[in-house]
């Protein structure tokens, strides 16, 4: 994979009935309004979303129908995270990259970049979880018993209710570990929330929280507020 000078990356938007920012900045990327050679969504783009659950299919259709216009002219890359997977019915156009392919990697300037939306290299017990929420026949068997939505309702509310800006304690430190899971001169992930950048790590800022991104332009990782 090779990022494009222009690329932005998008992450955490945790999109749903309440935060829907997200959709007039991609009504600008889609307009050319925003300059975006390549599109990276690296998680948890909607508070929840996969293939196989009809009721958030539906509610979440402005954006799905959004992001899969801009993938038919703009190369378009989207790491699974934690609350959105399953998609690659939903977006034919994209790259959806699972999290048991991730990280990716690519180079720039002579540099091992690795890119994952950040919720790898975790304890056995989050990994199992991680297998039984992606199984497709769990999923459709939630989808079954799901009448009048009554599951997904209790879902929504509670996804809707829970606190994402909270700010990590001693996440330099915790940045420096992340790191040794990777054998690479820069990492970059979202899922933390922490806005934060150091020469080998970049936690990407939480649209949801800061409403910003970053793009690369002129050799540079640079944060933009919209």
């Amino acid at each position: 994979m090779i990022i494009k000078s222009g690329a932005i990356f998008i992450a955490d938007a945790h999109y749903n009935k309440i935060q829907e920012e997200l959709i007039d900045f991609l009504q600008q990327i889609k307009d050319k309004k925003v300059v975006c050679t390549q599109l990276f969504l690296m998680g948890d783009i909607f508070d929840f979303l996969c293939d196989e659950v009809d009721y958030f299919q539906e509610i979440n259709y402005k954006l799905i129908n959004l992001i899969d216009e801009i993938s038919h002219h703009i190369e378009t890359i989207y790491f699974e995270g934690n609350h959105d997977y399953s998609l690659e019915d939903t977006f034919p156009k994209a790259r959806v990259i699972p999290r048991k392919e991730q990280p990716i990697y690519t180079f720039l300037n002579n540099k091992k970049i690795a890119l994952a939306h950040g919720d790898i290299y975790t304890p056995t017990g989050y990994n199992i979880y991680c297998a039984i929420i992606r199984n497709p026949y769990f999923l459709n068997f939630l989808n079954l018993i799901d009448i009048n939505n009554w599951l997904s309702k209790k879902v929504e509310y509670k996804l809707q209710k829970k606190y994402l800006c909270k700010k990590q304690k001693n996440f330099e430190q915790f940045a420096k570990k992340r790191v040794e899971n990777y054998t690479v001169d820069l990492v970059i992930e979202g899922h933390y929330h922490q806005n934060f950048l150091t020469e080998q790590y970049i936690n990407l800022p939480s649209f949801a929280c800061d409403k910003q991104y970053i793009q690369y332009v002129g050799d540079e990782f640079k944060f933009f507020k919209v």
